[in-house]
């Protein structure tokens, strides 16, 4: 068995199976020659070696790192070609990883290591239409022909250390060097792998996306708190500090003690006062301590929670709520309702990616620190990125739809 360093790139169909659960075994294989016929000639033209078909994923091996992430953006434009007239059956979206480094080939062209356990790792986080690819790629290709954005590093399972992550910067054409380095006509007019691959992205690329304002994003936060707000309002939920009191009135008058304990069962709720007194409440009706209140006197019976200025100080429920409401919108959709009204979105940076659920909790968790005499948002109007403390902190930025 020999060993080689090589550069690996593993492709898979987004979404494959449940794609091919409505199909034939004629109309799956058919599918499956349509992705070969439209991949395997631009990994030939890039010099790569088809090491083995995994069902719906191929798994390559080239020489050179730049060849391999130029092929990959190649066949990004070929499947986007192929998929402008389809349906949406018919198209065929793939993600592609790609990773470097040393790997064992047996006598039969396989290979083996660490390098492709975590091209395997990288490929399950890999965006359909999107070339990933890691560190190592980064260091060794030619940065020139493939302008590429940072993500930021991934804890892949069964991989002690975490790795660094990067994807190709579609948003600037391939071959064109950096941002600031424009390209001559007589380069673009010569043939190669840079031009070929360039001429499969769009000829006018999509503008970077725009810094969203601080007054934008003020509206969108208070239209935000005015939704928490108006939830809590309407479901009555609310924090309480230890001077709570609760009020029983009846048909004889009112009595007033202090809350010791309160319990919270499938047999109903129990409520302990300081003087020693026992309000139970369940389906059978309203039981005191001393005496019973029948049930159709229910209508005579009113509890208040007598919550003073002290008590307002209490609000871990109110915090912990605005943290899930946060996190769990910008995680799930990338927006708050508030951020959907103002027209943002919540991205990673620098990368412009998808926010990870990780990183959106964090987010909203660290709001809360932000909102410290308003500093976190404050700190937004003359940093450079218009980020908050918490979009620092998790690693994000809010850009304009």
């Amino acid at each position: 068995m020999q060993t080689r360093h090589l550069a690996i790139m593993l492709t898979d169909i987004k979404g494959f199976t449940s794609k091919t659960a409505s199909f034939s075994r004629a109309e799956t294989l058919d599918l499956l020659k349509r992705h070969k016929e439209l991949v395997l000639p631009v990994v030939e033209k890039y010099r790569g070696r088809l090491v083995k078909t995994i069902g719906d994923a191929f798994l390559v091996v080239f020489e050179s790192p730049t060849d391999s992430v130029l092929c990959g953006v190649e066949i990004q434009g070929v499947l986007k070609e192929h998929n402008t007239d389809k349906a949406q059956d018919e198209r065929i979206e793939i993600r592609i990883a790609i990773n470097s480094g040393e790997v064992a080939i047996e006598e039969d062209g396989d290979i083996y290591g660490d390098a492709v356990n975590i091209t395997s790792r990288l490929e399950s986080i890999a965006e359909a239409g999107e070339v990933f690819f890691t560190e190592s790629v980064y260091l060794a290709m030619n940065k020139k022909e493939v302008p590429s954005s940072e993500i930021g590093y991934r804890q892949f399972k069964g991989i002690p250390e975490k790795i660094k992550v990067f994807r190709v910067l579609r948003e600037i054409p391939v071959g064109a060097g950096s941002p600031d380095m424009p390209v001559s006509a007589a380069s673009l007019a010569q043939p190669g792998p840079a031009a070929a691959a360039q001429a499969a992205l769009p000829e006018h690329p999509p503008k970077l996306p725009e810094r969203a304002g601080f007054w934008r994003r003020f509206s969108a936060l208070m239209l935000d708190v005015a939704i928490v707000l108006i939830v809590l309002n309407t479901f009555g939920l609310q924090s309480c500090g230890p001077h709570g009191r609760w009020n029983i009135k009846e048909r004889r008058g009112a009595e007033e003690t202090e809350i010791k304990d309160v319990n919270i069962s499938a047999n109903g709720v129990t409520i302990k006062g300081g003087g020693g007194q026992t309000i139970r409440l369940n389906k059978d009706g309203i039981e005191k301590t001393g005496g019973k209140i029948r049930r159709e006197e229910r209508r005579d019976f009113g509890f208040d929670t007598g919550l003073g200025e002290e008590d307002k100080k209490y609000v871990p429920l109110k915090m912990l709520l605005w943290a899930l409401y946060s996190g769990i919108f910008l995680w799930r959709f990338a927006v708050t309702p508030g951020m959907r009204i103002m027209k943002l979105k919540l991205v990673e940076f620098p990368a412009g990616g998808p926010v990870p659920a990780d990183k959106a909790f964090l987010r909203a968790f660290f709001s809360l620190v932000s909102c410290f005499a308003a500093l976190g948002y404050i700190w937004a109007v003359w940093e450079k990125d218009r980020r908050t403390w918490h979009d620092i902190i998790a690693g994000t930025r809010v850009i304009k739809l």
